[in-house]
């Protein structure tokens, strides 16, 4: 039994070192109303919109975990079109909607960002426009994007943050 509280102790202080040698990010979403598309599909729009900004703002947080300490990484997101397009389906229930989500639906999101480090000194800032026309081409990401709401958008914000930031370092 002793045994695995230390273990446990040992874990939860290398969580909280890891935390703490990590930038910050700061994420905003200006004028969400404008954005291309995050419609809702039969759930209210404010709570869908409440999780969509909320998962892309935990994923951005875990890429600037990924930068040296002290440093900060301010992300604006100006346009959002996420994977896939809200469609009527018709059963025996009258109409409800789904997302459909095929080679012609990809994913794209426009923002803003600037790094900068503890001293306020800017390392990079630059105005990006992701998109992936080739996202739902593998089974391994048809697969793989059933677990994960964001999975498509995910991964395109991943490749702009290895291609950026850790070829850099």
């Amino acid at each position: 039994m002793k045994q695995i509280t230390t273990l446990s102790m040992a874990i939860s202080l290398a969580l909280m070192s890891s935390t703490a040698l990590a930038a910050t990010a700061k994420v905003e979403f200006k004028n969400p109303d404008d954005f291309r598309d995050i419609e809702a599909v039969n759930e209210r729009q404010s709570s869908f919109q409440e999780q969509l900004f909320e998962g892309l703002t935990k994923h951005f947080e875990s890429l600037a975990a990924k930068l040296p300490e002290g440093n900060t990484l301010s992300i604006t997101v100006t346009d959002l079109d996420i994977t896939g397009r809200v469609e009527p389906t018709y059963g025996q229930g009258g109409a409800a909607y789904m997302r459909i989500v095929d080679r012609i639906d990809y994913p794209r999101i426009e923002f803003s960002y600037q790094y900068t480090n503890g001293s306020g000194e800017v390392l990079n800032e630059e105005s990006v426009n992701l998109r992936d026309m080739g996202a739902h081409q593998t089974m391994r990401a048809a697969k793989e994007s059933g677990r994960d709401e964001l999975y498509y958008e995910k991964k395109l914000l991943d490749r702009w943050f290895n291609d950026t930031f850790e070829r850099n370092n």
